[in-house]
Formats: structure tokens, sequence, C-alpha cells
């Protein structure tokens, strides 16, 4: 609570009259990551949590908690607002069900309740985003899962945004997801329409500047914008660099629109360089790297953080954000990795930022991971072994 306050005391949020963008990170134990320009979500998610007078929305992949672990207090809080007359309501998807159906009974009582969503029969993947609504003032929406990992042993990126106009998007979607929950329609997501655009973006403030803001969301077809739509724009119109960190990236499904715009960013003489976690390695997974790998101005590293000194935890120590920012002044921050099936038919959810301190948080998050002891070198022709999750 104490950093959040010096926070915004620091970039003095409360002489702008526009909306506030919060950015938070995650930082795995024992690493060299946690950027000054970002705050941990953990004070974020119980700092919103705790504000909560009427409404609380969560959608997420799923849930796992563990006694003593980072999640406790983040349920503790929700079940503590229930108790004080604030409705809760949450969305896991189906195809966690097995992890989350041992925290599900924390989500029932009064004034709480939740829905398993079954997205496949919606849009053909899964409920993959991973937002939080409270007071239908504010949203979180960042790459963290419901997960105790997500908040010490993964290294993830969000933002929180105060902005009624936010929230209301984003609530508009999970409407849709409430309702599909209960009687899945196939292709239901198509009449979600959501008010903030990259062609009228909303002004906000990001650490202490204006900027300007706008939102995305998957599976493309719906009349909101979509992030595989939003984030090629990004890159066809970029002149000088791109750089972007995603945990895998799969050309599956014949799936090559990012391959395409990041090899033709090249040929323009953009400096390309991407970042990808161990996890995407192996097994043929790596098949959509090679393909860029080698190529002029394109330059992409591997990330492997080391496991902890208490011992191995599963489906940890990884670097899961998903972010690209290109010419120093655009940020995208999105909760899909980049594959066919995660734009095309699965939920996902992203925030668009233009402007210098966009470019600025960025950088810092990007040069950071490029210039770490936990990134080597993509090799183009080496056979590399899938890493152990589990």
């Amino acid at each position: 609570m104490l950093k959040i306050a010096a926070f915004l005391l620091i970039f003095n949020f409360s002489a702008f009259s526009q909306d506030e963008l919060i950015p938070a990170e995650s930082v795995p134990s024992e690493t060299i990551y946690g950027s000054s320009l970002t705050l941990r979500p953990l004070e974020v998610w119980l700092d919103m949590i705790n504000s909560a007078k009427k409404t609380l929305d969560i959608e997420q992949f799923y849930v796992e908690s563990e006694k003593g672990k980072e999640m406790e207090p983040i349920i503790k809080a929700v079940r503590k607002k229930a108790r004080e007359g604030v409705k809760v309501r949450a969305i896991f998807d189906k195809a966690m069900l097995k992890t989350s159906k041992k925290y599900l009974f924390l989500f029932k009582g009064k004034n709480m309740s939740y829905r398993i969503i079954d997205f496949k029969k919606i849009g053909g993947g899964v409920q993959h985003s991973k937002f939080f609504i409270v007071d239908g003032k504010e949203v979180y929406v960042g790459s963290q899962n419901f997960d105790w990992r997500s908040l010490s042993q993964i290294r993830e990126f969000g933002f929180r945004i105060k902005s009624e106009k936010a929230a209301a998007d984003f609530m508009k979607i999970f409407e849709s997801d409430w309702a599909g929950a209960k009687n899945p329609k196939k292709d239901s997501f198509k009449e979600i329409k959501t008010d903030i655009s990259c062609e009228n973006p909303q002004k906000g403030v990001l650490l202490g500047k204006e900027v300007s803001y706008c939102l995305a969301f998957s599976p493309a077809g719906g009349k909101y914008p979509s992030e595989i739509n939003e984030i090629l724009k990004i890159i066809n119109s970029a002149k000088k660099e791109i750089s972007a960190q995603v945990m895998t990236y799969s050309d599956k499904k014949k799936f090559y629109e990012l391959e395409e715009a990041f090899l033709y960013a090249a040929q323009r003489e953009v400096k390309v360089r991407l970042i990808f976690s161990d996890w995407a390695l192996g097994e043929k997974k790596d098949s959509a790297l090679r393909k860029l790998c080698g190529k002029k101005n394109i330059e992409i590293k591997i990330s492997s953080i080391p496991v902890s000194s208490r011992g191995f935890v599963p489906f940890s120590r990884v670097e899961h954000l998903k972010y690209l920012t290109a010419d120093g002044d655009m940020l995208i921050a999105s909760t899909s990795n980049w594959g066919k099936d995660y734009f095309y038919e699965t939920r996902g959810a992203a925030v668009i930022i233009k402007g210098e301190t966009a470019g600025l948080l960025g950088k810092d998050l990007f040069e950071t991971a490029w210039k770490s002891p936990y990134v080597f070198d993509f090799e183009c022709t080496k056979q590399y072994q899938a890493k152990r999750r589990e």
C-alpha cells in the first residue's frame, strides 16, 4: 500500500483528469527483474480488491492456490469483500477444470458465484484472458493467471486501468462470457461491440505523462478491435525498430501473418528483436522461429529462468509475459501467445498504448531481458530439447 501511494505521488496522477494506466510486473524470485517503472501485481490486486464497494467480476483461465502462497491473501480479500456485501462473480475455463476444481469452493457463498465456460463451444479454443473489473470503474488486465506462481515464480506484465469506459468494454466481454458459460452458443462473441477503438483512442496518463490508448480482443471476428489486426498494424507501420517478448510462437494451422509482417519489416530495414521462452523449444515447436532465424535485421533470443534454490516448481520459472513495442512510442500488452488458435479461436485481451512513456516502459522491460543473464541466442540449425514443465 505504501509503495502504491508513493508511486502515485511521484508521478502526480491526480493532476490529470484522464484515465490512469498503472503497469505491474511479476518478478520470479531470485532474479534481477523488477523494473522501477512497475509495481508488483500482488499489491496492485489487493489495493483494487480492497477498494471494491459494489461488484467484483473476475474472468480467468483457471485458479490455483496453496496455503501460505501469494494467492491466499488475494482470495481472502475477495471473500472478505463478499461478506461485506460486494457481489462477486468469477469465470474459469473448462479446459483447466482439473486444476481449478480444488479451489472453486472458495468462490461459493453469500454474494459469491462462479461459472465454468466451455469456450471451445463458442470460439473453438479456450477462455485464456486474465482480467477483473472493480465496481465498473477500473480493470486489471495482464498475462498473470490467478495462480500463486504468476505472482512470485513467473515473469508477467499487465496494467491497472482506472477508467469507467475501459471497465465498460471489459464488462461487455464478461457479460457475454458469463451468459455463454450457462448457455454456450457458437460464435456468440461476434455480437460483442466495444467502444474504445484504436481509431478513436482514449486519453490517459502513464508514468506521469499523457498517452492515448485503446483495447483489443480475441477471437477476431467480433465487433471489437481484434488483437491480431492491431499487432499487425503496429508491425507494418514501424519505421525503425520492433522489440517483442512472448512466451511461445507457433505457425501451426498455417498461421503466417506474423512471419510475413516481420519479414516485410526487416526488408524495410526495421530492426526486429524477439525474445521467446524456452517453453517454445523442442519437439518441432520452434519451427516458426527457424523461419525468421538468420534473416537480415532479425535477432532472436531465448529466455531460460533458473530453477529456484528451493527446488523445482512445476509450471513455473518462465517468462510468460506478452508485449510488443515499436519506434519508441508504441506498446501493446496482451494475454495471448502468438498462434492462430490464440487470435482466431480463443478469448484474449490487450491494451495498446501510444506515447513517450509507453516507449520508455517497453524499452525498459525489453532491454532488461535482452541484456539479462537468462537469455541466449537462438541457433537456427541447433536441435533443442523441450524444457521440463512438470
